[in-house]
């Protein structure tokens, strides 16, 4: 009878433990570019970043895909057939997301 009575309070008190919890967030706080572009024809434009290239420039339109990269100033250029269309320097703080409009003459 003992034994079963023991064995009932540390059920009991076990039951009633509850682990430690932790909750651990990670705060993205990089600034964003991404275009507004005249035509269907520019979306295949190359996009270079200080002389990376990151593609098509067509993957980061306006509100829809954000290109997050470390913030400064940079070098952007758009290139056609390894031809400049557009280049411009631009400095992006901690958290700024800009939206650079490329004009139908670039």
């Amino acid at each position: 009878m003992r034994m079963l009575l023991a064995l009932l309070i540390c059920l009991t008190l076990t039951a009633c433990v509850q682990s430690p919890t932790r909750n651990t967030q990670v705060v993205d706080d990089r600034p964003g570019i991404t275009f507004e572009l005249p035509s269907v024809a520019s979306e295949y434009y190359e996009l270079r970043i200080d002389g990376v290239s990151y593609g098509y420039v067509g993957q980061y339109q306006a509100g829809e895909n954000l290109l997050k990269i470390i913030d400064g100033t940079h070098q952007v250029e758009l290139l056609s057939d390894g031809e400049v269309v557009f280049r411009q320097e631009i400095y992006l703080g901690a958290g700024v997301n800009r939206v650079l409009k490329v004009g139908p003459h670039d």
